[in-house]
């Protein structure tokens, strides 16, 4: 198996870059005018481009990105599918996009493949945690070990499985402990040190402003920040700030729009701030200071096939959010700049082309400003930081 996984990764040849910048604007030029296909429209977004973007790097995966998330500043977990086969690779990131400004020319611009290894079905969440990985998909949830820098093998392996009852369940990591739920009729906190498996308080229907959940309520995504475990509940939008030392529920931050679905949420590196937006176009944040009523607030016209793709995210070092799945774009929000033209920072258009259908995730870099990544249907993954 080991071999066979070795061949199968790098046969798939899953870096290669067009990288976009000033200083080579020229060389870009000369690659891009090879491309016959090319219409007038992409020729005139490539040249207003150089204007837009500090960095815009375009990856072919050759595979459908299902999930990606950051292990640390340098390394990046991402899951691909291809057909049958369900992988997870861990890469090193580009040292061109995490090297500073005035480092003069760096070469690299290619994610390199630390490790990779199978996982039993698609990923369609996952946490990286201290010696591994926690995936989620239709299958259940599994714990995959990541092999450390020493170590000889570059196969990521299966550990165990922490839960076969549930699909594409929510989760979220507290360090070495992973919290698993589907909904809140049980969620598990698992200690992957000691193996040892607690469950959850039910949560009350009786929340801190009195709104009225209930037990079988699904939850679309969990959030562990400041010793506080964040819930998003799906279809009614509210977030839960559960409390695990106290085994209650100390908050429940309620939309206005209980009539809208498919809600889903982030929160803050700090824990202030929680951004929740639906497949409908909405998108709220609140300060859980005073979460009466939002802080930021917008709402767009979204097309009819892509209601069930969407997701926010909150930048860890500015006040910016950002969405994906309204339509191929990622657009990027100042939630403390509302007065300024709307909020409305920066839109990301680079995913382009007849065959692009949907951004299907997105994420910032956890130090690095301006700095995201973003990956649709077809298998492009863009890391790009705005101006």
């Amino acid at each position: 198996a080991p071999e066979e996984l070795v061949h199968v990764v790098i046969r798939s040849e899953p870096i290669s870059c067009w990288h976009l910048e000033e200083e080579e604007h020229q060389k870009s030029m000369e690659r891009h005018d090879s491309l016959s296909d090319c219409e007038e429209s992409d020729d005139e977004w490539f040249f207003d481009s150089v204007r837009r973007y500090e960095d815009l790097l375009i990856y072919d995966v050759h595979g459908f990105i299902c999930s990606a998330a950051f292990c640390d500043d340098s390394r990046l977990l991402l899951a691909v599918s291809r057909e049958q086969h369900h992988e997870v690779w861990e890469l090193g990131f580009p040292d061109k996009l995490v090297t500073k400004k005035d480092a003069g020319l760096v070469k690299n611009r290619d994610f390199s493949l630390l490790a990779a290894g199978y996982t039993e079905s698609m990923t369609k969440k996952m946490v990286y945690v201290a010696s591994g990985v926690v995936t989620s998909g239709a299958d259940g949830v599994h714990f995959y070990s990541i092999p450390q820098s020493k170590s000889e093998s570059d196969v990521i392996s299966l550990t165990r499985a922490l839960r076969k009852d549930v699909k594409d369940a929510s989760l979220a990591s507290s360090g070495i402990s992973v919290y698993v739920g589907e909904s809140l009729s049980l969620i598990n906190s698992f200690d992957l040190n000691s193996s040892k498996v607690s469950e959850v308080l039910k949560i009350p229907n009786d929340t801190a402003n009195n709104s009225v959940v209930d037990c079988k309520d699904a939850i679309s995504n969990m959030s562990y920040v400041c010793e506080k475990l964040f819930i998003g509940l799906r279809d009614r939008g509210n977030v839960l700030l559960y409390e695990p030392r106290l085994g209650k529920v100390a908050q429940d931050i309620a939309t206005s729009n209980i009539l809208e679905k498919n809600w889903t949420m982030d929160v803050s590196r700090g824990g202030d701030f929680v951004a929740i937006a639906n497949s409908y176009g909405t998108l709220n944040v609140y300060d859980i200071r005073n979460c009466s009523k939002a802080i930021f607030a917008d709402t767009v016209k979204v097309e009819e096939n892509k209601l069930e793709i969407h997701e926010v995210c909150i930048s860890p070092n500015s006040s910016f959010v950002s969405v994906c799945g309204r339509d191929t774009n990622v657009r990027v929000f100042n939630f403390n700049r509302a007065e300024v033209n709307n909020g409305n920072v920066f839109t990301h258009d680079g995913h382009r082309g007849h065959n692009v259908e949907s951004i299907v995730t997105h994420l910032w870099h956890p130090s690095k400003d301006k700095l995201v990544l973003s990956a649709d249907n077809t298998g492009k993954l863009e890391a790009w930081r705005f101006r």
